[in-house]
């Protein structure tokens, strides 16, 4: 049996993940998990991760959440994405263990 949830998906440079994280738990989010982003192309190019500073790194933060938190967070959007920039997406997804979300 699975169990319906959002699956909310942010990327953002490395320098602003604490503040993406802080706010999803702000917003009721159960968890997080943030992944280094290798590389990427979007509307500014090509981008490679592995600077020696990290400075200009991305990362995902994936969170998976109820409907009522991911409303939450689409609701929040200036002060997810205030003048960062980033990627946000928010798909539905099941999961098995639906008490955990």
């Amino acid at each position: 049996m699975l169990y319906a949830r959002k699956r909310i998906e942010i990327v953002v440079e490395a320098v602003h993940a604490e503040a993406v994280t802080d706010l999803l738990d702000s917003l009721g989010a159960p968890g997080w998990t943030i992944q280094p982003v290798l590389a990427g192309r979007g509307r500014q190019g090509l981008r490679r991760g592995g600077d020696p500073g990290g400075v200009f790194d991305n990362v995902l933060v994936l969170c998976i959440a109820s409907e009522a938190v991911a409303q939450r967070i689409a609701e929040a959007r200036d002060e997810l994405l205030g003048a960062r920039p980033a990627i946000v997406s928010i798909s539905d997804c099941g999961v098995l263990r639906g008490e955990h979300f």
